[in-house]
């Protein structure tokens, strides 16, 4: 999830506590099936969120997608704080107060709370509606974008993870009958959510599949293993242990690993011919988590498909599910851990997560493959993306791009 999240819920959760409450029954008596692959489609404003349009009751808002966690929250009518968000979430006669609240605490000084409301969530394009547990923020310090870019945040992760008596609305959804399955395509001009399944047809080739750790109180997100990652022909790190069960999370923007593996990647970036060819012997980057341009080299004239073609391509390997030899993802660097700013100008996509629970797979490493998320048996699926024609790549303003961060994990 975005900000560095403080969730106290978890270690309630962790303890044993009995926290959240039963789900409701959560398909309206009319709708449609739940049977087959629904396509949804996001946006993205600035690359460093993307979004759909979530129904909630008669209203359509455009949300933060955010696999890392679960509870939906969205700026309601009565929020002072809210100033500029449109349109504000109004209860309508099919919701239902549940006369609780729930509140969510940021590292970075954020934070939102409200009031817990049951109330028909869904999707154009998609399955049928869901009766959901959400939070209808009327507090909040600093969580919203002045620019009004979304108006609240959709979790897509399972209950362990949700606040106290709210939902997760795709366990409920999968049990409603939806295959356990969501997949996502983030393209520099918008991008889609699958859920159900996923358009094979988006992807160079076959799916491969690495096994995701059960989803529970104590292991509450979607994690995986790497077990080694290259830069060109030069190791990074080597072993699960070093990379500590990666999260996949899509409301984390850019690519989180471990403070002695973000360091070896960016040494052997430095190091590398096509840099040095590209940008001059002398330049380099450095780690730069106040934004101060440190991160960052500038060469007039330096394309993407330049920089594509001589930086070297990032590995990851990963256990494949089933057993068997590990597999292989190898994608370009625009694609993995740099970002095209703009006018010969590239940025570090990757950051330093630290010593503890260090790696997010945040939406810059995601940006190269189709992702699927498979709830359903277990396992979290890589391809290279085919459906983003790379001619239609935008650069990230600096100016205006503000990454998400990703939040602690399993302390």
């Amino acid at each position: 999830m975005l900000r560095r999240v403080l969730l106290l819920s978890l270690a309630t959760a962790a303890c044993g506590g009995d926290e959240h409450a039963k789900p409701d029954a959560p398909v309206t008596p009319d709708a449609p099936s739940f049977t087959g692959v629904f396509a949804i489609p996001l946006t993205t404003p600035d690359q460093s969120f993307w979004g759909p349009l979530l129904a909630i009751g008669s209203q359509s808002f455009m949300m933060d997608l955010d696999t890392g966690s679960t509870t939906t929250g969205v700026a309601a009518m009565g929020c002072t704080q809210c100033t500029g968000i449109t349109p504000l979430y109004a209860p309508g006669t099919g919701a239902t107060d549940s006369h609780q609240t729930a509140s969510t605490s940021y590292a970075d000084g954020s934070s939102w709370s409200g009031e817990i409301f049951a109330d028909a969530v869904g999707f154009d394009h998609g399955p049928p509606n869901v009766t959901t547990k959400i939070v209808a923020i009327n507090q909040q310090s600093t969580f919203f974008d002045s620019t009004n870019v979304y108006q609240g945040i959709l979790g897509m992760g399972g209950l362990a993870n949700a606040e106290p008596n709210t939902d997760s609305w795709f366990d409920l959804a999968s049990t409603a009958g939806l295959t356990g399955v969501m997949a996502f395509e983030l393209c520099s001009n918008g991008g889609t959510m699958w859920l159900g399944g996923f358009d094979a047809t988006k992807a160079q080739g076959p799916m491969q599949y690495t096994p995701m750790y059960p989803v529970d109180n104590n292991q509450p997100f979607y994690a995986i293993d790497i077990t080694g990652m290259k830069l060109g022909n030069t190791s990074v790190g080597t072993g699960a242990t070093a990379f500590q069960k990666p999260v996949v999370d899509t409301g984390t923007t850019l690519f989180y690993l471990p403070t002695g593996i973000e360091s070896a990647t960016i040494s052997a970036l430095n190091a590398s011919a096509g840099f040095k060819a590209l940008f001059g012997a002398n330049a380099m980057v450095q780690d730069d988590p106040n934004n101060t341009g440190i991160g960052c080299v500038t060469k007039a004239g330096v394309t993407p498909d330049m920089v594509d073609a001589m930086l070297p391509p990032l590995t990851l390997t990963m256990p494949a599910k089933g057993g068997g030899a590990d597999i292989t993802l190898t994608v370009k660097a625009l694609e993995s851990y740099m970002i095209d700013s703009g006018n010969g100008k590239y940025c570090l996509g990757i950051a330093d997560g630290g010593t503890q629970d260090a790696t997010t797979m945040g939406d810059v490493i995601m940006e190269g493959f189709i992702t699927v998320i498979d709830v359903k048996n277990g396992q979290v699926g890589w391809a290279l993306d085919a459906g983003c024609h790379p001619g239609a790549r935008q650069p990230r303003d600096r100016a205006t791009f503000h990454p998400h961060l990703p939040k602690p994990r399993r302390h």
